[in-house]
């Protein structure tokens, strides 16, 4: 099927630029209509997003600013008279005046794991024995470098977790010593669903995805459709079922916000201002490409609007913590006091 999406996808996409040309032939008239047809998410996806761009900038990260920006070019371009004073002017309107302090790492000592495991091989039932034996092992090592929490990537546990008792007991024994976090996946009253599990003193929570993948999880198309293009694509299988709401996992009085892999760069999960957040993800679906690379940014961009933290567990790529960008502002202004 990854053709056909990817056709379809680049369709969608090409229409939305295609749509400012035949509507106007204004630079000014296009830019606005580009920059509005930016907010919309086909099939959900939201990767489209002019402020990407501005991250390693001074510039501002919203839409306004990014329309001030644009304007500020097209004025300079024009080169009418006095075009550039109005041109400067909006180039000032278009930087981040913002003086935003950093959020504290919480006083935990964690555990990011990384790990390369490709995707011909993590499904393979010969393998998910040794992934299991392997993820043991770094969850007793850490444990022996006395750490507080480790955080394992999505689905570390190849299987339908909350069916396993064999595992899960295994992972409460642990949770004696050490808070862990890890993907796995979960089926329950014949819904499946791509979960985060969270183990601390012999007690297990659980977070169901609340953002699923077009495509991939979930087929974004009427129900008549979704049914045969699962029966021609997928043998049948069924959807993913999301959540309602995205979850909370509370170790020693803080709150750390459950995410697994896209919907890390979700709204969604940054509803009620989180200020920690763990996303897990599977990067080895799409190596190589840069799609790693753009999920860093995006993360990145989601995590200073936020003004959180986020601790990203992955297989596939780097895993790493981010934390919101500073303003220029803020940047003199922590020069000035050190």
């Amino acid at each position: 099927m990854i053709p056909i999406v990817v056709l379809l996808i680049a369709i969608v996409y090409g229409t939305l630029f295609l749509i400012p040309a035949l509507i106007s032939g204004s630079h000014y008239v296009k830019a606005f209509l580009l920059l509005l047809l930016s907010q919309i998410a086909p099939f959900g996806f939201n990767w489209f997003n002019f402020e990407l761009i501005l991250y390693y900038t001074p510039f501002g990260l919203t839409p306004l600013h990014v329309g001030f920006l644009m304007a500020s070019v097209l004025i300079f371009a024009s080169k009418k008279r006095g075009s550039k004073i109005i041109a400067f002017c909006l180039l000032l309107a278009s930087i981040d005046y913002s003086s935003n302090s950093l959020p504290k790492k919480p006083d935990i000592d964690i555990e990011l794991v990384h790990t390369k495991i490709s995707q011909s091989d993590k499904w393979e039932n010969e393998n998910i024995i040794k992934s299991i034996r392997e993820d043991f092992n770094m969850i007793e090592k850490a444990i022996k470098d006395k750490k507080r929490l480790i955080i394992l990537p999505e689905t570390a546990f190849a299987l339908y977790l909350n069916k396993n008792e064999i595992v899960i007991e295994r992972l409460l024994q642990y949770s004696e010593d050490i808070a862990i976090i890890t993907g796995g996946l979960a089926y329950e009253d014949g819904k499946y669903y791509n979960s985060a599990y969270f183990f601390d003193k012999r007690q297990m929570k659980r977070a169901d995805k609340v953002t699923l993948v077009p495509f991939a999880e979930k087929i974004p198309l009427p129900d008549f459709l979704v049914s045969l293009t699962n029966d021609i694509f997928f043998d049948g299988a069924e959807d993913f079922t999301e959540a309602s709401r995205p979850t909370d996992f509370e170790l020693d009085g803080i709150k750390i916000r459950s995410a697994v892999c896209f919907e890390g760069s979700s709204k969604a999960i940054y509803a009620n201002e989180p200020k920690y957040i763990s996303v897990i993800s599977n990067n080895a679906w799409f190596l190589p490409s840069t799609e790693p690379v753009l999920q860093n940014l995006m993360l990145s961009l989601y995590a200073t609007k936020a003004n959180a933290i986020i601790y990203h567990s992955i297989n596939g790529s780097q895993s790493v913590i981010i934390e919101p960008r500073q303003s220029l502002i803020s940047r003199i202004l922590t020069k000035v006091k050190g």
